[in-house]
């Protein structure tokens, strides 16, 4: 499990999997944007100051096919099984492009300091 963003700086380890012969599924959630820094952004500042959090919706898939592995898109929850399948019996390296929705990750807290990013989590959150 990859985000987006994470996997611009190592989807290029597709490669590395080749030349190494190990076989491995990373499965991209892709919602085009830095979704992290999207929702500190907005609790911070405001929707009108998410400057620099959008990306494109990149097709991940295709760049580890073009890198010598197997790679799918998801649009759908109902094809997801159908494409780890097809991955995991690839035997190569692979990437399993989901397109999903940029929902808030849940806030955590750190002892009695609030979110790592000082924002407090909601009442009633672990």
């Amino acid at each position: 499990m990859i985000g987006d963003g994470a996997c611009g700086f190592h989807l290029v380890e597709v490669d590395s999997g080749l030349r190494h012969g190990l076989p491995m599924v990373a499965v991209v959630g892709n919602d085009a944007r830095w979704n992290a820094e999207v929702q500190i952004h907005r609790r911070r500042y405001g929707a009108a100051r998410m400057i620099g959090c959008d990306l494109l919706s990149s097709r991940y898939d295709l760049a580890a096919v073009a890198l010598g592995g197997h790679g799918e898109r998801v649009d759908g929850a109902a094809l997801l099984d159908g494409a780890m399948t097809r991955a995991r019996a690839s035997a190569l390296p692979a990437c399993v492009n989901v397109m999903i929705d940029g929902l808030p990750a849940p806030l955590l807290r750190r002892g009695n300091a609030g979110a790592a990013d000082g924002v407090a989590a909601p009442a009633g959150a672990a």
